[in-house]
């Protein structure tokens, strides 16, 4: 009661609304009676009273807060709808007064929809339970025009009656019957036109129509899949049929998302390309499908074609830009949908792509495009798109195999060059073997770091995979620390593998009051073995069988060693004869540095020497054409470089000379003998050929010489040093690791 003693009704607000609110339920009351009387109303007379009561609705939305909400009225105007759709399917197809009736229905039905009166699944629930939404498709026998795209709204406002991811009760195949969706579809690329002159609001608002529509595709999709084969009469689909929708939405997201993503919500960013996911997925699993069910030719060229078709859209979606390694708090489905993440399967792309011969290749420009794209993505981002393309990669990077074989990259590789390293340089053990091994091809793709972080991946696979044993155990003083560590690796025996862990431990230098020597206390934990290592590693370098050259002395006759042993420098093995010369046990020990460097390699430590570039090569059983000896000299001996390409140069005729004042101002041998030393002392001369001591070097032969003496200096000289020390590194590193490693670096790498 009010004030004045009168009752107020139930609605809200102030006199003028509530009195409109009666009255438009006393309309509704009243034509409720006309539909109950139709026998004796014609369609003229019903026609009259709905298109009043729509309106007088017109002005009166349902309202977004629960205080503004006309709950009784929406109840009321749904009790209109069953025989309202009666009497439409009535007077359908009659014309007069009939065809009138029909599209004022149509009128009615749609205006409750964008009022407001059917918000929540139970009210769209109850619009498609009653048949009168079949009256707004009747415009999509048209080819265009307004109504046909209010149409299609109405379709895709319905269509989510029910939340996603619930069952299909109540989903009614009048509904998602074909013949009606197929209309429905053929219209919806035109819901998704976009303006150029689109501004970010507006694209929000865009976002959630791109969505209804991709998920009525997969609503629809799965509604007809999920029942038994027997259960789907009338069920028939192909992809082409969604192709042009698809698109339509790639081409909005494609344009739009790139000018505003970063200025409208990442859920309203996602949505899209969430369904996009969804519906790629089960026709993924439909493309799989028919192409392993089907052997005749047509129908598997056909079908072919359509798995060409989805591999393209699950390219194209990679390209974008939107977050996808991000989980939503809503569950998913079981099935082929990934489960809490906006990104499709790692394996659809495979699944489609090893069923489809050449002729369906996917564009070189097309990865181009999407490489470029996520050079400038999260690493996450990086590496799950990665791993989608890594089956297409291999094809794609084999059209640019002539130029990749002479370790050049071409431009069209620059964004791929850099994803690929970025990736891998972040963690190279779980990523897909395939493509790595397709990549090691071609190691000018990879920066050193990169190369780097696969091998250091594969010596952890190596260490996972050792041998149960108990690990080796060094106990040695921190002056020698070489002391017995022979016997212990047991090197003695030729065929003995060294497959368990290494661990060191140094003598304290002074006993306990019983006598026995001490050992420092504390597990290796590694600190210990990388002492070990580097210390091992200099004092293999700074002994007689290992050289320096220093720039200004010659390779023949190096008559002094490096002052400092603790440079930096490139260390090469010493000639045969001199090695024999100083240590009685110098195969063991070249064997024994193999082992450590074999050990330094496995645990990934870094050694304080630089090896030979021609070394490493023979080490690694690379072969060295006779061409490249001369240009890898420089990195042993420059002096001496210098002095043979003068040599062959001739070009000292211009001063006057003889090629045999030369050779004596050079101090090198003028007959075919080379001179190896150590020291003043220790001088043995070999001749490079037999009889080569009474063969003097001329014009003639002197090509002939120049090789010899680099044969031997790089090559035949140390032989046998290549030989024990590659038996260590072997012992330590397995043979598939040292092929691995020779595949991918280069001798410069394998020397750092």
């Amino acid at each position: 009661m009010d004030r004045h003693g009168k009752r107020c009704s139930d609605s809200d607000g102030p006199p003028s609304k509530r009195s409109r609110g009666e009255a438009l339920r006393e309309q509704v009351s009243a034509l409720l009676r006309a539909l109950e009387a139709s026998d004796a109303a014609g369609p003229v007379s019903l026609l009259a009273q709905l298109e009043q009561l729509t309106l007088d609705l017109e002005p009166v939305p349902f309202g977004f807060r629960s205080v503004d909400c006309k709950v009784d009225l929406k109840r009321r105007l749904h009790e209109l709808l069953p025989p309202l759709a009666r009497q439409a399917a009535k007077h359908r197809g009659e014309a007069g007064g009939g065809a009138a009736f029909f599209g004022a229905v149509r009128r009615f039905v749609d205006l409750l929809l964008r009022n407001g009166y059917a918000q929540t699944s139970r009210d769209r629930r109850d619009v498609i339970a009653s048949g009168a939404w079949l009256a707004c498709m009747e415009p999509l026998q048209g080819e265009a025009g307004g109504e046909v795209l209010a149409a299609v709204h109405v379709y895709l406002h319905l269509a989510d009656h029910v939340s996603f991811y619930e069952d299909f009760v109540g989903m009614h195949p009048d509904f998602w019957h074909p013949s009606i969706f197929r209309q429905v579809l053929k219209h919806m690329p035109k819901v998704l036109d976009i303006p150029q002159s689109l501004e970010a609001d507006e694209w929000e608002l865009r976002c959630p129509d791109i969505e209804a529509a991709v998920k009525s595709l997969f609503c629809f999709l799965l509604f007809w899949t999920a029942k038994e084969p027997s259960d789907r009469s009338g069920f028939s689909f192909e992809v082409p049929e969604a192709l042009p929708l698809l698109h339509a939405a790639l081409d909005a997201i494609e344009k739009c998302d790139v000018r505003f993503g970063t200025e409208i919500g990442a859920k309203c960013r996602g949505d899209p390309l969430e369904e996009m996911i969804r519906v790629l997925g089960l026709l993924t699993q439909f493309a799989v499908e028919r192409l392993d069910a089907h052997d005749d030719g047509n129908v598997c060229q056909l079908a072919q074609q359509q798995a060409a078709a989805i591999l393209h859209l699950l390219v194209r979606i990679l390209k974008l830009r939107i977050p996808t390694c991000g989980a939503k708090p809503e569950a998913i489905t079981d099935g082929p949908i990934p489960v809490d993440e906006r990104q499709q399967d790692s394996e659809w792309i495979q699944n489609l792509f090893e069923r489809l011969p050449d002729e369906h290749p996917i564009k070189a420009s097309l990865l181009m495009e999407v490489f470029q794209a996520m050079v400038d993505m999260p690493l996450e981002e990086q590496r799950y798109r990665l791993e989608c393309l890594s089956p297409l990669v291999p094809r794609f990077i084999a059209g640019f195999a002539e130029e990749l074989r002479q370790k050049t990259v071409p431009p069209e590789l620059a964004d791929f060059k850099v994803v690929m390293n970025s990736v891998l340089q972040d963690d190279a053990t779980s990523f897909a073997v395939e493509l790595l091994e397709e990549v090691s091809f071609y190691p000018c793709l990879l920066d050193f770091t990169t190369k780097r972080a696969m091998i250091h991946a594969q010596c952890d696979r190596v260490r996972l995979t050792q041998g149960s044993g108990d690990p080796i155990r060094i106990v040695v003083p921190r002056d020698n620390v070489l002391d017995g560590v022979c016997s212990t690796l047991n090197l003695q025996d030729a065929q003995a593998r060294i497959d368990v862990p290494l661990e060191i431990e140094f003598r304290a230098g002074y006993s306990d009051d019983t006598g026995n020597e001490l050992v420092d206390e504390g597990e290796d934990q590694g600190g210990p073995r990388r002492q070990w290592l580097d210390r091992a590693c200099r004092y293999f370098v700074a002994s007689d069988l290992f050289m320096s050259p220093a720039q200004d002395a010659s390779h023949l006759e190096l008559a002094t060693r490096l002052s400092s042993r603790e440079a930096r420098g490139i260390f090469v093995p010493s000639p045969e004869p001199v090695c024999q010369c100083v240590q009685e046990d110098w195969t063991e020990q070249f064997e024994l540095f193999g082992c450590v460097i074999g050990f330094a390699v496995l645990n990934k430590e870094t050694v304080p020497v630089h090896l030979g570039h021609n070394f490493l090569r023979s080490v690694f059983g690379l072969k060295t054409d006779t061409a490249d000896l001369l240009p890898l000299l420089e990195h042993v001996d420059k002096t001496l470089h210098t002095k043979l390409t003068y040599i062959l140069s001739g070009s000292y005729k211009d001063l006057g000379d003889t090629l045999q004042d030369v050779l004596e101002q050079c101090h090198l041998p003028k007959t075919f003998v080379v001179s190896e030393s150590h020291c003043q002392e220790l001088v043995r001369s070999t001749p490079l050929l037999e009889g080569g001591d009474s063969m003097e070097v001329n014009e003639e032969n002197k090509e002939k010489f120049v090789q010899l003496l680099l044969d031997r200096i790089l090559i035949s000289g140390v032989a046998k040093q290549v030989q024990y020390f590659q038996r260590g590194l072997l012992r330590v590193v397995p043979h598939e690791l040292v092929q691995r490693i020779t595949g991918i670096m280069s001798v410069k790498d394998r020397s750092s």
